[in-house]
């Protein structure tokens, strides 16, 4: 598990809001040195974790809290095939069934995961940064 926080620009935090704490969870290679300027430039704080692949060394699918998740105010999720993939987002909506989480994911099996926005791998940067303030507002409005 890796993380990095990425603060947002002085220009998206001068909305008069704070900022988002974004939780991107992904396998992709090159997740740990991508460029999250658009997620920054759009007001979120940016912490990658890059989870587990084949066995689910996660702490939430052990049952233990996550302090990542637990600052969270919204989730990145790359969904593949992999079932420990599965079984971390299994624990992620039974920890914090609240927390906005956007599944990204490449097949249709994904698509309308209980609780969560969906959207497909190919959706570009702005549709993600979009997708991503939807769900923070929805969460927003309805808490």
């Amino acid at each position: 598990m890796q993380q990095r926080i990425l603060r947002p620009t002085r220009a998206a935090r001068a909305g008069g809001r704070p900022p988002w704490r974004l939780l991107m969870e992904s396998r992709a290679p090159g997740v740990d040195i991508a460029n999250f300027d658009a997620f920054r430039d759009a007001g979120f704080d940016v912490t990658v974790c890059e989870g587990p692949d084949e066995s689910p060394d996660c702490p939430l699918v052990r049952g233990e809290p996550c302090p990542l998740v637990d600052e969270a105010d919204v989730v990145l999720f790359d969904l593949d095939d992999l079932p420990a993939r599965w079984a971390v987002l299994d624990a992620l909506r039974a920890s914090r069934p609240a927390l906005p989480v956007v599944v990204r994911a490449q097949g249709p099996a994904a698509l309308g995961y209980p609780g969560c926005s969906t959207i497909r791998t190919t959706t570009s940067v702005n549709g993600q940064v979009s997708a991503l303030r939807k769900a923070v507002m929805r969460w927003t409005t309805s808490a």
